[in-house]
């Protein structure tokens, strides 16, 4: 109905704009002037959303022209006649608004008889004029109305395409997080339960609270494998929980230090995004060596940005020493790609990853994402 309402109110402003323009003139009153224009385009208000349909379903294109432009041609002789015969119709006394052209005065002195042609005209010439003058203007009408058709039309599949592609867009980066998701799940539970399995035959009871936590631990993460991002504080007892299980291997020599921001606690972040950090920080800055050492986990916001940091104090290894930034490309493994990837698909450009010397001697993660609030999300 919108469409029909915007239609019939173009037709009323172009009636309009004719009648000015006749009244202007100075030949006829206003309301002889408007009733001229709309008898021309008041009839449109009906034909020019059966010609729209039309249109659209007979597109000329490349592979139905041929039969599309013999249609088109047909349905615009129609036109043309209907148009006709409506205004004739509400034309309640045509020769007042279309009077024939007056006969030419006889010759002087002379008596001859008149022609039928220019003085008066049959209705079969009449008709053929009246048809010659509405086709030159409601022809080039209706073919601009078949463009506009096809123009519209295209937009519209323009942007269908565009929202489909958008949608397959979509889809794609959500099976792309699904997948790095499930491929997660198995290298986190197989890794903590190489360790649990390293502790049977040395501490068996410190494998047996290692398994009592690890369950713990599992809820949880049943818990947020439904929810794609949570506040920090959410990950931040995750982690918690996740070092205590460390540390049953570990004992003294693994220190957890929490540098969190007051202002970056309720900050949205994915969900199990520092366990692998935390996870390679043990592995590679911690395990190798025999002294204690610390895993500092830092969150703070700058503007509208959260940067997160898992930093740890390394360890004293020749190869480090004599190749700083090869053992920084070793410390990278399955945990650490997994949150590149994961953080491609969610942000893009939005945020920033990096590995770097940190201040404690041994590596440090940066993350950097746009900051985001539960009431924001």
């Amino acid at each position: 109905m919108t469409r029909l309402a915007l239609l019939t109110g173009f037709w009323l402003v172009v009636s309009a704009a004719f009648a000015v323009q006749i009244y202007a003139l100075g030949v006829m009153p206003w309301a002889t002037a408007a009733a001229l224009a709309l008898l021309d385009w008041g009839p449109w208000m009906v034909f020019s959303p059966l010609v729209i349909w039309l249109a659209r379903r007979l597109p000329l294109g490349p592979k139905t022209w041929r039969w599309a432009l013999p249609a088109h041609l047909g349905s615009c002789l129609i036109v043309v006649l209907l148009m006709e015969v409506l205004t004739s119709t509400l034309a309640s006394r045509r020769e007042d608004l279309f009077p024939p052209p007056p006969p030419p005065p006889p010759a002087h002195g002379r008596s001859e008889r008149l022609r039928p042609f220019p003085g008066e005209h049959s209705p079969f010439d009449f008709l053929l004029m009246r048809l010659m003058e509405r086709a030159r203007v409601s022809v080039p009408v209706y073919w601009m109305l078949v463009a506009a058709a096809h123009a519209i039309s295209h937009q519209r599949r323009s942007q269908e395409r565009e929202r489909r592609a958008l949608q397959a867009e979509a889809h794609l980066t959500e099976a792309r997080l699904e997948a790095l998701q499930a491929q997660f799940k198995p290298h986190f539970l197989f890794n903590t339960l190489n360790t649990i399995a390293q502790l049977v035959y040395e501490n068996p009871a410190a494998a047996e609270d290692m398994i009592t936590s690890l369950s713990e631990l599992l809820r949880t993460v049943l818990a947020v494998q439904q929810r794609r991002e949570i506040p920090l504080r959410e990950e931040i007892a995750f982690i918690e929980r996740y070092c205590a299980i460390q540390r049953v291997r570990f004992a003294d020599r693994l220190q957890v230090r929490y540098e969190i921001d007051p202002a970056a606690r309720e900050a949205i972040v994915p969900a199990l995004l520092l366990q692998p950090l935390v996870e390679n920080a043990i592995i590679h800055g911690i395990a190798p060596g025999r002294t204690p050492g610390t895993v500092c986990i830092r969150a703070r916001t700058a503007g509208d940005r959260l940067c997160l940091e898992v930093a740890d104090t390394g360890h004293e290894h020749p190869e480090t020493r004599q190749n700083a930034s090869r053992a920084l490309i070793l410390k990278e493994g399955v945990g650490l790609a997994n949150t590149r990837a994961r953080l491609a698909a969610l942000y893009g450009p939005q945020h920033a990853f990096s590995i770097e010397r940190a201040g404690e001697g041994g590596v440090a993660v940066k993350i950097e994402l746009p900051l985001r609030r539960p009431s924001t999300a």
